[in-house]
């Protein structure tokens, strides 16, 4: 056969046809069958329903009596859910709502129409919460939906130290709960949280699971415990367990000195939009631990998504909302030059950051489309705050909030200036927002925005971070009365960093010591809180010479600035001047250690085995 005889599709057909079965349906011509659900009629063509059901089809092909009759009753059925598959069938439209798709998949499964199930389990993957992961555990698990399942079952164990106080974890069955509580991959700091749990569990029907309680405390680590609780829970234990907790306990000696998960965190800084060290990628994610000195590389966002806005939240979740995507037509190469030639389309995405997984899970998107967004949590609440956008003035000022439980955002009160850029941050469950030399609180109760104390410097694409009572607005670029941006007048050569600090008590702004810097450095900082200090993140480099970082402390009492930690180059590469800044709890064994590779900068242009780093010179090992 010629290419000019092939078969075209012709889809217009196709939904032509598909708008014909809808009307023949809505005026019932042609029906051969009527489903008969809780006294509630449904007239419709055998031929439709047995195409998108297996369970139709096997009913009306198989010489059944059914196959025969004009008129079937379903039993176990909710017809509410039965007419939405068939309007499905008929049209290809699946409404799919929070408060009736757990009905909706049990009908669909008891019909057998997988396409029905396919996206009511992909809704539920993706609306899974604190709230309700340990109840859609247990449902995953009657409908034997693995896919839902397993990740509900990652949520219980990220969030294990809130859910295990739900009802729905008392109800879970021996089996679930015996296959939480011997999990390695529980975010727990202290094995007291997984005995807690347990027991919990355990006295909430001690009749019936009374049976079970030595095959479940065998998955305790005992020796994760402290002696002073092993002591005092044996001796509230009534008599004739502590032997059964004894045998229980003793099963689970092959496990010891293996800590959960959650156990072994590690508080990182985590850097989005760094320079890739890689050159088929234009961005990476890195994270570093001042711990271990140590970098390891983090999933970077899908699509080479940058300009986003960041957040951990005081749960220790991380989020990305907005940035640009590079349009693929328009994207050959990563050299420097392309990306000035690319062009970029502004989204409104949202990503919550699976830390187990190393991954970024799609969350529902914003209403505005946005460029480097403020992202804060304000009392459990996340809330997007301006930020660049497409749609003009009007849309710098819009806020929205976003509910985790419900997944999804509306629209607050607007910001009352349309800046193109701002800082945010959350001191007692108010939004502060800066911008210039202003500053406003948001009062999330009221919905009221206020104006407060002005900053005594006008200055924009600063870092700002909270810390007690305190905000701290620091770095960037002095405004003129010209709107002309330079450097600070008080950092003309490099020499410092200004530091203003916003006392929220009595509503006033202070200078503070400078960040000290190398002159003519073209330091770059960022505000961070680690192992609850307040400090700063600085990049500096000096005059011609390669990017070099540090992390400083401030001493409140003092009103100085020392050095925390000088970090090597053998650790950190060039991270670029563009990078997001954060600073979270990671499981290292869940990311991959980024290997340090001496940059082509260090040889010398002869080619030689040695180069000079951190001041010493370094021999290259043998090949």
């Amino acid at each position: 056969m010629s290419n000019e005889d092939e078969r075209q599709i012709n889809t217009e057909y196709a939904v032509s046809l598909l708008e014909q079965l809808k009307l023949f349906y809505e005026q019932q011509l042609l029906t051969d069958i009527v489903l008969i659900v809780e006294g509630t009629e449904f007239p419709c063509h055998k031929m439709v329903l047995a195409t998108c059901s297996s369970y139709f089809r096997a009913m009306f092909m198989s010489g059944l009596s059914e196959s025969k009759q004009t008129h079937v009753h379903l039993r176990n059925v909710d017809a509410a859910s039965l007419q939405i598959i068939i309007t499905y069938a008929y049209t290809g439209n699946l409404a799919i709502k929070e408060s009736t798709v757990e009905q909706l998949y049990e009908t669909a499964c008891f019909l057998q129409v997988d396409d029905v199930l396919h996206r009511c389990r992909e809704y539920l993957i993706k609306k899974i919460n604190a709230e309700n992961c340990v109840r859609l555990l247990s449902f995953a698990d009657l409908f034997s939906c693995e896919e839902l399942k397993q990740s509900a079952k990652r949520m219980v164990e990220h969030k294990f130290t809130t859910v295990y106080h739900q009802d729905a974890f008392m109800q879970l069955s021996s089996e679930l709960l015996i296959d939480l509580v011997s999990s390695d991959n529980l975010n727990v700091e202290k094995e007291e949280t997984v005995r807690e749990a347990a027991m919990s569990w355990l006295d909430y029907n001690t009749v019936s699971r009374s049976q079970y309680l030595s095959s479940v405390l065998s998955h305790l680590r005992i020796d994760a415990l402290s002696e002073v609780i092993q002591r005092e829970w044996f001796q509230g234990l009534p008599p004739n367990d502590k032997s059964v907790v004894v045998q229980g306990l003793y099963k689970s000696m092959p496990k010891f000195f293996k800590p959960r998960l959650g156990m072994t965190k590690e508080e990182m800084i985590i850097f989005i939009e760094a320079t890739s060290e890689s050159p088929g990628s234009l961005y990476s994610s890195v994270c570093y631990s001042p711990q271990a000195e140590k970098v390891y590389k983090l999933c970077s966002p899908p699509a080479e998504l940058h300009k986003v806005g960041t957040l951990v939240s005081p749960d220790n979740d991380m989020y990305i909302a907005g940035g640009q995507i590079p349009l693929k037509n328009t994207k050959s190469n990563h050299s420097k030059a392309s990306k000035l030639q690319a062009i970029f389309r502004t989204v409104n995405c949202f990503y919550w950051f699976d830390a187990q997984q190393n991954s970024w899970i799609p969350k529902t998107p914003m209403l505005f489309v946005r460029l480097k967004p403020s992202l804060v949590c304000c009392e459990g609440y996340i809330y997007a705050i301006g930020g660049d956008s497409a749609g003009g003035e009007l849309n710098k000022r819009t806020v929205e909030r976003y509910d985790a439980e419900k997944d999804e955002w509306t629209m607050v009160s607007p910001l009352p200036c349309a800046w193109q850029w701002n800082a945010a941050v959350v001191v007692h469950d108010c939004i502060y927002v800066m911008a210039h030399n202003l500053t406003y609180c948001y009062f999330p109760k009221s919905g009221t925005w206020v104006e407060m104390a002005t900053r005594q410097t006008s200055r924009c694409f600063a870092s700002a971070a909270a810390f007690g009572d305190k905000i701290f607005y620091i770095g960037g670029l002095h405004i003129g009365n010209n709107f002309g941006i330079r450097l600070p007048t008080s950092t003309v050569d490099g020499s410092s960093v200004t530091v203003e600090v916003y006392d929220v008590n009595k509503n006033e702004w202070r200078m503070a010591t400078n960040i000290p810097a190398k002159r003519y450095s073209d330091p770059c900082v960022r505000a961070v809180v680690i192992s609850n200090t307040f400090c700063v993140f600085i990049r500096e480099t000096h005059m011609n010479e390669r990017a070099k970082y540090a992390i400083y402390q401030y001493d409140m009492e003092l009103d100085q600035w020392f050095l925390r930690q000088q970090i090597s180059e053998r650790v950190l590469w060039d991270l670029g001047k563009d990078f997001r800044c954060s600073v979270g709890k990671l499981y290292p064994s869940c990311l991959e250690v980024s290997p340090w590779k001496p940059p082509t900068y260090l040889f010398s242009p002869e080619g030689g085995d040695e180069f000079e780093l951190d001041g010493e010179m370094v021999t290259l090992p043998p090949v």
